[in-house]
């Protein structure tokens, strides 16, 4: 009997041993193909391209550390910038409810809700373990590789890293030495697609299982590093980073990675957010588009409080779904799929506050049929919608029109602008608005920052030449993320930006010239020493945040009692002989006529949508007209 217990109490001595062992068999990280384009990238350092997205949950967060530094994606760049001291690496952190199936919605076509587009930089770091946990393991295949091909997609020089954390239920398969299956197929589909990958939950279950610390310790709730245990992950990291950035050579200029066929036929990566104004989404009456979110990220939602308001969509995909705010007032909905019974969307009982709820509607379509989807209010309460998740598509209701007929109809959707613009503003571009009378060439530069870009991107030249049809309007959008007149100025950069294209008409505007309204000058002079008949017409601030001082201060006129910068550059204006636009004032005083925050007229937390720059447009239209 004693001998039989010492046999089992060193089998139960050794267990762990073997586990540790067969832990430690295989490296937690592959290299795979690297990230080569990010190298590239981070040796560049373009402003506007170095930012990386990481997107995942609690962990990525921050969540329970005293130290949040020691996040891992921080460690991460931190590692990077080992390798490229110079970069101006930009971490952004998306966490977000429902793993990776929401995140196959969101990271690279959600921008109709969120704003962003996450995937638009150069490196998506990608960690759904702890949201994942408890999915179904079909769906997380589909899902994490739907979501990684749609990346390539949008941009086929993006690179990608998988991370895995640490889970209790991880643990418990290292300790049996198990590879867990949530990572078994990750890993599939990373190799399949030539993918990095660092396995951190392998790196912590190997420290935990030789003893160096205890689960508890690593972990107060099981998922959420302590910093004792966010410095393990920190120690993982750099030996990843490491062999990442000594693997791959850095290349000359970045290349597109390839797209091999889908790993699973199941695999559908169409996934998007239509966005509930979508022409294809049609609503009854009762539904008021434009609404104030209580909650982040939505920048508006479509809100009713009347029972049975619908809302109808056409599609073509495997799986529908709906992404609204819940709240202890919410109702209840009823959906059809195809004229098939109604089924019952019940609000949350246990919400205490306002919530995001993404959730599936009905998965499993034939993704190469026609759908409709009917969505109708089905109880007293207040129903906030915020778009509807998709795996499919939906036809483009702007398909098959000309430009000037697309930003016609864009137009025709919000309310019209009526602006009266000042006599005589015209006395300082003489030759400019003598090409447009009289039908020559009128070469029109762009310069500033990505509010220029907006507006270059609402087409206003094609409203001038509609109003001036003798003339042929030549637009150069000669422009650079985040920069103002203090960059252009310095280093003769006006040659490259502004002279080489042989401006008829110069236009200076953004967000980007740091209230420096002498930048603004310096540009205008040195541009007028070697091309003295340049005419140019100076803008003042549109869009941007609401922390921003033409939104922060606004006041319908200019005021001239203070040192401000629309005051400043109606100055310098005058005193270089320009023509001079202050658009914030009818710009600011328009939105906020219309009843709608401020979102409903922004593409992100910064820029304009299709929308808003159309407001940029129809002014600019208005201030040329005679």
């Amino acid at each position: 009997m004693n001998r039989r217990c010492c046999l089992l109490g060193l089998v139960a001595w050794l267990m762990p041993l073997v586990a540790l062992q067969a832990v430690s068999a295989a490296e937690f990280y592959q290299v795979r193909g690297g990230i080569p384009n990010s190298q590239y990238f981070f040796k560049a350092n373009i402003v506007g391209n170095q930012y990386l997205f990481f997107v995942g949950n609690s962990v990525l967060a921050g969540t329970g550390l005293k130290d949040g530094n020691l996040r891992y994606s921080a460690q991460m760049v931190k590692e990077f910038k080992k390798s490229f001291p110079d970069a101006n690496i930009i971490e952004t952190r998306h966490t977000q409810p429902g793993g990776s199936w929401f995140g196959q919605f969101r990271v690279s076509r959600g921008q109709p809700v969120f704003g962003e587009v996450i995937a638009s930089g150069h490196l998506a770091i990608l960690d759904f373990a702890a949201d994942d946990r408890h999915a179904d393991i079909a769906q997380v295949k589909t899902s994490v590789e739907g979501l990684l091909r749609q990346i390539t997609r949008y941009r086929g020089t993006h690179s990608r890293i998988l991370v895995y954390t640490l889970t209790p239920e991880m643990l418990q398969d290292y300790k049996t030495g198990k590879t867990p299956e949530y990572i078994q197929v990750c890993e599939q589909i990373a190799a399949h697609y030539g993918i990095p990958s660092v396995n951190l939950a392998q790196y912590a279950a190997e420290q935990i299982l030789a003893g160096k610390i205890s689960f508890a310790d690593f972990s107060a709730d099981g998922v959420n590093p302590t910093d004792a245990g966010a410095k393990i992950y920190a120690e993982g990291i750099a030996k990843f980073v490491e062999a990442l950035m000594a693997a791959t050579p850095i290349p000359e200029k970045p290349t597109a990675y390839p797209l091999p066929p889908a790993l699973f036929p199941e695999t559908n990566d169409n996934g998007c957010i239509i966005a509930y104004e979508d022409p294809q989404v049609k609503r009854s009456a009762e539904w008021k588009p434009g609404q104030v979110s209580p909650i982040g990220p939505f920048r508006h939602l479509l809100i009713t409080e009347q029972p049975g308001a619908t809302l109808s969509l056409q599609f073509k995909g495997s799986e529908i779904g709906l992404i609204d705010v819940v709240d202890k007032d919410s109702a209840d909905f009823e959906y059809s799929i195809d004229g098939g019974p109604f089924r019952k969307l019940a609000a949350p009982k246990d919400v205490t506050a306002p919530t995001m709820r993404p959730v599936s509607l009905v998965a499993g379509l034939d993704r190469e049929k026609e759908h409709e989807l009917i969505l109708k209010t089905a109880s007293p309460g207040t129903a906030r919608v915020g778009g509807l998740l998709l795996n499919g598509m939906i036809a483009n209701a702007l398909a098959g029109l000309t430009k000037l007929q697309q930003i016609d109809q864009i137009y025709a959707g919000i309310d019209p602008i009526t602006y009266q613009p000042p006599a005589g503003r015209f006395a300082n571009i003489p030759k400019t608005m003598e090409k447009l009378r009289n039908g020559v060439d009128l070469r029109m530069v762009l310069l500033g920052d990505s509010i220029m870009g907006n507006t270059s991107g609402s087409a206003f030249e094609l409203l001038l030449m509609r109003d001036y049809p003798k003339c042929n309007v030549i637009k150069i959008a000669s422009l650079r993320s985040s920069t103002g007149c203090k960059y252009y100025r310095e280093e003769n950069r006006v040659q490259d930006y502004v002279l080489k294209h042989n401006p008829d008409l110069l236009v200076i505007g953004g967000i980007s010239n740091g209230g420096d309204a002498e930048a603004v000058r310096s540009v205008i002079q040195q541009v007028r020493a070697q091309k003295p008949d340049t005419e140019v017409l100076l803008l003042t601030p549109v869009f941007g945040a609401m922390r921003d001082e033409h939104i922060r201060t606004y006041t319908r006129d200019i005021d001239t009692t203070t040192s401000n910068f629309r005051y400043n550059m109606q100055k310098v204006a005058a005193e270089e002989h320009c023509a001079f636009f202050d658009m914030t004032g009818p710009w600011w005083e328009y939105i906020q006529s219309t009843g709608k925050t401020y979102g409903w007229f922004m593409g992100d937390a910064v820029h304009a949508n299709d929308r808003g720059c159309q407001i940029i447009g129809r002014l600019l239209e208005i201030w040329f007209k005679e």
